[in-house]
C-alpha cells in the first residue's frame, strides 16, 4: 500500500515537472484527457435525466385514475343520469301542458257529475259505490261528440258497463276517453283533428243510465286519471 502511494506521488511530481518545463506533447495528452472525461461525464448526465423524465412521465401515466374512488365515480355518474332524467321529464311535461292548455270540452253542456277520486259514488244501475275517474255531460242542444285534442283512435268497444267507448291517443302519453255513447263514426287507427266528430249520445244502457243521456268523460296522463276540468277553459 505505501509503495503504491509512493509511486502516486511520484508520478504526480513528474507530472508538475513537465507541465513546469512546458512539456507540450504531455500538455496536450493531458487536455485531451480532460476533455474526453468531460464529454463522458455530460453524456452521462444528460442520458440520466432524460431516463429520469421518461420513467417519471411513465409512472404519471400509469398512475392516471388510480387514485379515482369507484364509489364517488359511481355516485356522480347516477346524479348525472338523474339530472338528465329530471331535463327530459321537466321537457315532457312542458309539452303535455302545451297540449293540454288546448283542450276543449267534446259536448257543449251541463256538467252534472264532478271529477273524484277521493268519494265514493253509488251507481243504483249496478247497486255499487265507485270513484269517479272523469266529469259527466249532459248535452244542450246537440247529442253529437268531438274529440277534445288531435289524436289517433286507440280503440271503439262496447259494453253493458260503459256502453259504447272510444280512446283516443294524443301522444306525449295523454289519452282521453269517451263513454256512454250510443254509436262511433270513427275507426282504431283513424287519426282525427281537435274539433272532430267521432260518435254521439242518446239513450244508454250502462252503469250510469240512471243519469240518462251524458258523456262520460276521462282525461289519462302518463296512465293516471286527472281532472279534465283543470285544463279545459
Amino acid at each position: 500500500m505505501k509503495n503504491r502511494f509512493k509511486n502516486a506521488r511520484t508520478k504526480m511530481k513528474n507530472f508538475f515537472i513537465r507541465l513546469k518545463h512546458k512539456d507540450t506533447s504531455f500538455f496536450i495528452i493531458a487536455l485531451c484527457i480532460v476533455l474526453l472525461s468531460t464529454a463522458i461525464v455530460w453524456r452521462y448526465t444528460s442520458n440520466s435525466g432524460k431516463e429520469n423524465n421518461v420513467a417519471d412521465n411513465r409512472n404519471e401515466d400509469e398512475n392516471i385514475g388510480v387514485n379515482l374512488d369507484p364509489v364517488e365515480e359511481e355516485n356522480r355518474s347516477i346524479m348525472e343520469g338523474y339530472e338528465n332524467a329530471k331535463d327530459e321529464e321537466d321537457e315532457k311535461d312542458s309539452e303535455n301542458s302545451d297540449n293540454l292548455n288546448t283542450m276543449k270540452l267534446p259536448l257543449d253542456g251541463e256538467i252534472i257529475r264532478e271529477f273524484t277520486m277521493d268519494d265514493l259514488i253509488y251507481y243504483e244501475a249496478i247497486g255499487e259505490w265507485r270513484v269517479h275517474r272523469g266529469v259527466d255531460i249532459k248535452p244542450n242542444d246537440t247529442l253529437m261528440i268531438e274529440s277534445a285534442l288531435a289524436g289517433t283512435v286507440e280503440s271503439v268497444n262496447t259494453s253493458e258497463i260503459m256502453g259504447t267507448e272510444i280512446i283516443i291517443d294524443h301522444g306525449n302519453n295523454i289519452k282521453t276517453v269517451y263513454s256512454n255513447l250510443v254509436t262511433a263514426s270513427v275507426k282504431v287507427g283513424e287519426q282525427v283533428q281537435q274539433g272532430h266528430v267521432i260518435g254521439n249520445v242518446g239513450k244508454i244502457a250502462s252503469i250510469e243510465s240512471a243519469d240518462g243521456a251524458h258523456l262520460h268523460f276521462e282525461l289519462l296522463v302518463d296512465g293516471k286519471n286527472v281532472n279534465p276540468l283543470d285544463y279545459i277553459k
